[in-house]
């Protein structure tokens, strides 16, 4: 019997950074694939049920039931071509997976938020960075944190930023409108009230803001001159605040990197 979906699955190349995560997930845990149907797979692995079936076509198979026969009849015939020599405890288990898995969430929403990027809406941002005098970004619980990240590095260069985590409405009512103040408004769903209040004051002030959020359509950027998408994992809540945490610091730091050059 000629095993070709296993040579298949050690040997493909041309695949996609998500089809070799998959892959990889498979040939460690072949016996998932056996009890699982597309839709439960794409959850094991952070991607979709397209995805899992366009994999399984490009490894010459019609579909995942045609995937999922072809290589349970090849597993029964030779088991130890997946197995380890010293199969991991359950919690090795996990900690091996996550190895696995958390480059790839990474990768995943820098390339996600890579795809969703306007050159143009860029290029006027970072024209709006260098004649700041000041930058106010605002942003509540893990947002704040990555709004002090972006500051502490603006700050590095001499460009006066400052991470504020909840509107200061005495502030933000007193600002000068004709303060050269560049403000970025960070909500991942853009409906935090708290947010929309900061960037709705500004924007009656005729003060160039910015959002950075998930979603285009929000309250929050419909009060803003410009939308910077982040990226989330949208199938598990956790899963989506650590890809989130990721696009929202690869947006700043390319602003950051925009502005660098003209710095030094």
């Amino acid at each position: 019997m000629e095993y070709v979906l296993l040579q298949k699955l050690k040997y493909t190349e041309k695949l996609t950074a998500q089809e070799k995560h998959i892959v990889d997930y498979i040939r460690n845990n072949p016996e998932v694939v056996f009890n699982s149907t597309a839709h439960e797979l794409a959850q094991k692995t952070f991607t979709s049920s397209s995805t899992i079936v366009r994999l399984c076509k490009k490894l010459g198979t019609k579909g995942y039931p045609d995937f999922q026969l072809k290589l349970a009849l090849e597993y029964q015939q030779v088991p130890s071509v997946f197995q380890p020599h010293d199969p991991p405890s359950a919690e090795q288990g996990n900690v091996l997976a996550a190895i696995d898995s958390v480059p790839y969430l990474y990768q995943q929403a820098l390339d996600e938020t890579r795809r969703m990027l306007n050159a143009s809406v860029l290029l006027r941002i970072v024209n709006w960075v260098k004649q700041a005098g000041r930058i106010d970004i605002y942003g509540s619980d893990m947002n704040y944190y990555l709004a002090q990240q972006a500051c502490t590095k603006w700050n590095e260069l001499g460009i006066s930023a400052i991470a504020h985590n909840s509107p200061n409405m005495h502030y933000l009512n007193t600002i000068n409108p004709s303060a050269s103040t560049l403000s970025f408004v960070i909500s991942h769903t853009g409906e935090n009230q708290s947010m929309i209040d900061a960037a709705r004051i500004l924007s009656n002030k005729q003060m160039n803001v910015i959002a950075v959020t998930g979603n285009n359509l929000s309250t929050l950027s419909k009060h803003c001159d410009e939308t910077l998408l982040a990226y989330g994992y949208n199938e598990q809540l956790r899963l989506s605040k650590m890809s989130s945490m990721v696009s929202v610091l690869y947006i700043f730091d390319i602003l950051y990197m925009s502005t660098i050059h003209d710095s030094y």
